[in-house]
């Protein structure tokens, strides 16, 4: 698996003038709490692009005062197993203790895979067609 240390700032084709590329990940208040959006959705088959996202953006949203309810938001970006070693890593590795994941667009294989890789950790996981259920289901704390 490549660390986010270990990316380059290479291009990969056109992709870097897709719009998901340029989508602004970003942490949205509501229904009285934070959850960080992830937004690596319609990057299509840029793998690596989505990659470079996922790095960049981790400096923001591992810091100890970012939100602990993250969704990652992947429709229309195809997610292969180095971007999942590279979600698990960023999600697992110490410095940073979330507590609810919320995977939106996720195919049934991503979902199991995700799924096994992130299970027996310390935080809730819940995978969603779409980002409403998604932001419903980080902020009820009774689930």
């Amino acid at each position: 698996m490549i660390a986010c240390a270990d990316r380059r700032a290479e291009p990969s084709g056109d992709g870097r003038t897709l719009p998901g590329f340029g989508k602004k990940s970003f942490i949205l208040n509501y229904a009285g709490g934070e959850i960080w959006f992830e937004h690596l959705d319609g990057i299509y088959g840029f793998t690596e692009l989505a990659a470079e996202k996922l790095c960049s953006d981790s400096a923001s949203f591992r810091r100890p005062s970012s939100p602990s309810h993250i969704s990652f938001v992947l429709d229309e970006t195809v997610v292969n197993d180095e971007l999942i070693s590279l979600i698990v890593d960023l999600l697992t590795k110490p410095g940073k203790r979330f507590m609810r994941i919320a995977f939106a667009g996720a195919d049934r294989s991503v979902r199991r895979k995700l799924k096994k890789r992130l299970s027996g950790n310390d935080f809730a996981i819940g995978f969603f067609d779409g980002i409403d259920p998604a932001k419903e289901w980080l902020t009820n704390e009774t689930l």
